[in-house]
């Protein structure tokens, strides 16, 4: 079951805002923080942090629940790429503020990876409405479980998805800060563990190897 089980339906006020916005033939995706769409913003930034509990949906780290400065409004597939899924609903998600700096930094050094397997050339692109369509843990689509295990600050990755979200987010970012890396904490007994997890087909056997890993890393 995917995380965020029903997304956003914009009041009628935002609604017109949007409509405005698209008839903008200057409309970019730098227009996002003007004063304009201030009330989409807030809109949007209390319904999905109410959604999602108070948790990013990325690091699963807690958000605040009052102030903007540590709930920030995520485009799941990159509004500097993708600027028609700008403002639809199951692109959004909320996010704490280390994971939206990191996001801000790519976007803003142009290196922001696409989160969309393929792009669609039609016209008038829709936006994708199953799981296998991106590369990242998507919120809507995903159980966040399934993709990545979280042990005493470690994010570990489950999947290709969960891998790819780690990496994109640097969810391991406090081994780095803090002194320890990551090789440190991979030995060669959880090396192989996690390569034969990750290439194992057999759910009985993957579940095995998933409580030793998880026993592993309980005691680094």
């Amino acid at each position: 079951m995917a995380d965020i089980q029903s997304s956003i339906v914009f009041s009628k006020e935002t609604d017109a805002i949007i409509n405005k916005k698209w008839t903008d033939p200057n409309f970019s995706h730098l227009n996002w923080s003007e004063d304009e769409l201030l009330p989409l913003r807030k809109e949007t930034r209390n319904y999905y942090r109410n959604l999602q509990k108070g948790f990013c949906s990325y690091c699963k780290q807690n958000v605040s629940l009052i102030s903007a400065s540590n709930g920030h409004i995520e485009h799941i597939v990159p509004k500097s790429i993708h600027i028609e899924f700008i403002f639809t609903p199951k692109n959004l998600c909320v996010i704490c503020a280390d994971c939206n700096q990191i996001k801000r930094e790519q976007e803003t050094l142009g290196i922001i990876p696409d989160t969309l397997k393929k792009v669609s050339t039609a016209k008038n692109k829709l936006y994708p409405r199953s799981s296998g369509a991106f590369k990242i843990v998507h919120p809507h689509f995903d159980n966040y479980d399934e993709h990545i295990l979280i042990v005493k600050g470690l994010y570990v990755d489950k999947s290709t998805k969960g891998h790819f979200t780690i990496g994109v987010c640097k969810l391991n970012r406090k081994l780095h800060v803090f002194g320890r890396s990551e090789e440190e904490i991979y030995d060669d007994r959880l090396s192989e563990l996690m390569s034969g997890f990750l290439d194992d087909d057999n759910h009985f056997s993957r579940n095995e190897k998933l409580i030793t890993i998880k026993k592993l890393l309980e005691k680094k």
